[in-house]
């Protein structure tokens, strides 16, 4: 039998059982507190939490559980759903695996992710841990689990994923080249195909495995240490994360080529990893060379440059060239960073050329302004401001602005259009007509005289193209010559006839015959250049030579006639020798021989004969002009008349039957000045030319007139203004043709018979005759109408001599008087001894004038009779100056075959007295003597 417990140990069981009680109520209590946190818990969870049966019934769940299923409450998705692997809650999928993982397999679950359905169908994500609850004996009681909303994780996941294939894509595609470097050895693993392409390599495996250093150029590649400097800028990346810089690399073949390289470290699965990106800037780093060669060679010419350059920003000096410094005065450094205004001459002048420049800058791109700027030693010059932007890449660095000084050249301008202006005026009033046109053959001159030449006015030309300038010559659009000036650059003279003026007519070479004959024109072109030589203008100048070609053409008859002239002068001096002999001798032995004896009429035949002779050689000398004496007054009227009643005027009238003859004489004609003996034989051609014009019956009118010319005419001749006694002769004949009236009054010249109708002198001495009395022709002929010929005298208002009366042969006689007789020609001095010595005189005679001066140093001569034309030797004029010298009391006359001439006036006016012309007669040497011996000296 078991002893009984002590009292203590009763007292102990009882308080070991209280304190069991004690530990019971607590742990129930416990047990209570923590099922009501669970349930707190269960109930505020935002996880989803539910309780199911080994079969898969739910049990019970959460609210968030039910929430995450769009289910209101616990119990709603209790009654819904029924069991876990239902197909509304689950794809059918997944739910065969599901079931298995959550049922049957294991019992324990951890992050099982599966897509399951919302009440509204809708699909979400969830992850599953769960657990399973056994009771003692391990018998399974439920599955309890928790579930995650992890849709916004798995889309995330699922963009991430994207994203990394995305850019995988992108750095595999990518045009940048790209490198990824293990940070820790250096070597490449990974490169897309833009990278393999810039380092010259046909593959990604020729990339990978290599470091920088395989792909950098040589080490000390322009004194770069390649390998301490690729260190450097790989630890610059480690400690900043990132790094740029510029890098020389070199490709398999050998090509050196720079690049800009950006390397960024990054880690991936914790490793850390360096991602180079490069870009190729090799073409931009020669670029960059050449922009500084080119900004230092642009640095050089600006700083080089012959005229004034500056760049200034906000009108402040940045920048000047030497040019500018010299132009102004000033150095460099007293204009650097000083504003532009102490140039200007005042402050109005420096807003205003701002205000224009800047303006014109902005809208156009370029500005140019005039202003006036300040020399350093005060002297303002006149410039132009030109002014352009300076910028880079749209940054704007100022303007660069450029001076010229055109002080000089505007003194040049002023003058150029002075001496313009002058041009003009010269051109406006230059005696030809002048016109000149420009470049594109526009008229931009068209003075005065083409005005008056062609009739179109300045204005109605000025302007003016397409050859209309040639209108008024040509009558079409051509060239002229200032086009051929124009087109070749050459200077161009021509002359040319007929040209078509305003209110003239052509027909075909020659002008219609209202107008006055053809209009010679000359013409010269050239082109006008400026400063550089360019040419700029033509200038023609058309000269009418009409009045020209008429002097040059009375000039050729002149010359011509003067020409004959001096072949008839030397044949009449000769003829006149023998004649003056032959006239002298006959004289002298028809006095010896008795009145009507055979021997006298012999001799007065010789003597007329001789005078016929001599008439001739008047003729001779008339045309050659030496033998015209114009000193008496005589009146024409009169000479007329006395001709009309000659035998020559009535052989004439024999000989042309069929002619009538007319005279009508004005009553109150004029005297002139003249030689009655001429202007007889000009009245008696004029006639006898007209009568032999005419084949059959026809008219000669002889007229005369007194003319007043208020202005000079145009004829045959140029008439001055004046009064005239005017004589005309027409006929009625066969006229004269254009080709044979610059020809009639030529010597020998004349469509008559020779020897039958004259000697072809007959026109020829009347030009003589006119012209030494100082007068005019004028002819109007036409063919098969007739000719007139008009001769204009100048009138005297003197009156005519009283008629001299014969002189006895007493009166001229000599008193024993020396006489020197000087003459070239023996026979002549042999006439003159003889004469003389028959006259009463004691004559010796010389055959020159040097014989003449040697005689008269030593013997004296009363007298000396003197020929004024002596060859060879000195003449007349000189022997009797030196005779003068040793004599100046010397008495002489004058005598010559020839007309009173200058070098006879002269003789005369050094004390000389009559002049006596070859032939002469007894009588006419006797009297000159005798007047000039009984002449007394006045001292």
């Amino acid at each position: 039998m078991a002893e009984e417990p002590t009292k203590e140990e009763l007292k102990q069981r009882i308080r070991t059982l209280e304190l069991e009680l004690v530990k019971g109520k607590l742990a129930e209590q416990a047990l209570k507190a923590s099922e009501e946190r669970y349930r707190k818990i269960f109930e505020g969870a935002t996880e989803g939490i539910y309780q199911t049966t080994p079969e898969g019934v739910y049990l019970s769940m959460n609210p968030a559980f039910a929430r995450m299923f769009g289910y209101t409450s616990p119990q709603e998705m209790i009654d819904s759903i029924k069991n876990i692997g239902e197909e509304r809650y689950v794809d059918p999928k997944d739910r065969e695996k599901m079931v298995q993982l959550l049922l049957r397999e294991h019992d324990n679950v951890k992050g099982y992710e599966v897509e399951v359905y919302r009440k509204d169908g809708s699909r979400f994500w969830i992850s599953i841990n769960s657990h399973t609850v056994r009771d003692a004996s391990g018998r399974i009681l439920y599955f309890e689990g928790t579930t995650v909303d992890i849709t916004a994780r798995k889309n995330a996941e699922d963009a991430l994923r994207e994203s990394q294939e995305y850019t995988k894509i992108l750095f595999n595609n990518s045009i940048i080249p790209q490198i990824v470097m293990d940070a820790e050895t250096g070597v490449y693993i990974d490169c897309n195909d833009a990278a393999v392409k810039i380092y010259g390599y046909a593959s990604r495996e020729d990339v990978l495995n290599k470091t920088p250093f395989d792909v950098s150029a040589p080490t000390q590649y322009k004194g770069l240490d390649s390998a301490a400097e690729a260190q450097k800028r790989i630890q610059a990346c480690r400690e900043n994360g990132s790094h740029v810089f510029e890098w020389h690399h070199q490709r398999p073949n050998g090509e050196i080529w720079d690049a800009d390289v950006h390397i960024m470290l990054f880690g991936h699965r914790g490793r850390p990893l360096m991602l180079f990106t490069l870009k190729d800037i090799t073409a931009r780093k020669k670029a960059e060379e050449e922009l500084r060669q080119s900004e230092a060679m642009l640095n050089s010419v600006f700083k080089a440059a012959p005229i004034g350059l500056c760049i200034v920003k906000n009108r402040i000096y940045k920048s000047v060239n030497k040019a500018w410094c010299e132009q102004f005065g000033y150095s460099e450094s007293d204009l650097i960073g000083r504003t532009t205004r102490f140039l200007y001459e005042n402050e109005e002048e420096y807003e205003r050329a701002g205000r224009e420049l800047y303006a014109d800058l902005s809208l156009r791109g370029s500005s140019t302004v005039l202003a006036k700027l300040r020399r350093k030693d005060g002297v303002c010059r006149d410039v132009i401001v030109t002014a352009v932007p300076l910028q880079r890449e749209d940054i704007s660095l100022g303007e660069v602005v450029a001076i010229e000084d055109i002080t000089d050249r505007k003194l040049t301008e002023q003058e150029l259009r002075k001496s313009r202006r002058q041009l003009a005026d010269i051109i406006e009033f230059l005696p030809d007509a002048t016109l000149v046109i420009d470049k594109e053959g526009k008229v931009i001159a068209w003075n005065r005289a083409i005005e008056n030449m062609t009739g179109v006015k300045k204005e109605d030309m000025l302007g003016k193209s397409n050859h209309e300038y040639a209108l008024p010559f040509y009558g079409e659009r051509r060239n002229i010559l200032v086009d051929l000036a124009l087109q070749s650059e050459k200077e161009i003279e021509k002359e040319y006839t007929s040209i078509q003026r305003v209110g003239d007519v052509l027909l075909g070479e020659a002008f219609t015959p209202n107008l006055p004959g053809n209009i010679h024109l000359s013409g010269t072109a050239s082109v006008l250049r400026d400063g550089t030589g360019e040419v700029i203008a033509a200038i023609e100048c058309i000269r009418d030579n009409t009045e020209r070609k008429k002097l040059e053409e009375q000039l050729n008859r002149a010359q011509k006639m003067e020409a004959l002239g001096t072949l008839a002068g030397g044949v009449a001096h000769d003829l006149n020798n023998v004649l003056g002999v032959l006239v002298g001798y006959s004289e002298l032995l028809k006095q010896g021989l008795p009145e009507n004896s055979a021997s006298a009429k012999y001799a007065e035949n010789i003597l007329q004969s001789g005078i016929r002779a001599t008439a001739i050689i008047q003729d001779l000398l008339t045309m050659a002009r030496r033998g015209v004496a114009v000193a008496k007054v005589v009146n024409l009227n009169k000479m007329i008349a006395d001709y009309l009643k000659t035998p020559e005027f009535e052989n004439l009238q024999t000989s042309h039957t069929n002619v009538q003859i007319t005279a009508e004489l004005a009553d109150d004609l004029f005297n002139i000045k003249g030689s009655p003996v001429h202007l007889t034989k000009t009245i008696m051609n004029l006639v006898l030319n007209a009568a032999e014009a005419i084949t059959g019956e026809g008219r000669v009118s002889i007229k005369t007139q007194n003319r007043y010319l208020d202005q000079p005419i145009h004829g045959y001749d140029t008439m001055q203004e004046g009064d005239y006694a005017v004589l005309t002769v027409t006929d009625t004949g066969s006229g004269i043709s254009p080709k044979d009236i610059d020809k009639i009054f030529e010597p020998f010249y004349t469509k008559k018979v020779m020897g039958r109708s004259g000697t072809g002198l007959g026109l020829a001495v009347v030009w003589g005759t006119v012209k030494d009395h100082n007068g005019y022709i004028d002819i109007n002929s036409k063919e098969n109408e007739g000719s007139t010929f008009s001769l204009y005298f100048p009138v005297t208002r003197e009156e005519p001599a009283e008629t001299e009366k014969t002189v006895s042969c007493f009166a001229y006689k000599g008193k024993g008087e020396s006489i020197l007789v000087v003459d070239d020609v023996k026979e002549q001095r042999q006439l003159a001894l003889s004469i003389l010595e028959k006259l009463g005189y004691q004559v010796k005679t010389a055959a020159g004038g040097e014989e003449a001066i040697e005689y008269l140093k030593n013997e004296k001569a009363e007298l000396i009779v003197l020929d004024m034309i002596m060859s060879p030797g000195i003449d007349g004029f000189e022997t009797y100056r030196r005779i003068r010298e040793i004599n100046p009391r010397q008495k002489a006359i004058i005598v010559s075959g020839f007309s009173e001439t200058d070098r006879v006036r002269k003789v005369q006016e050094m004390g000389a007295g009559e002049f006596v012309r070859k032939p002469y007669t007894i009588e006419k040497i006797g009297l000159g003597i005798r007047k000039e011996l009984d002449r007394k000296e006045a001292y």
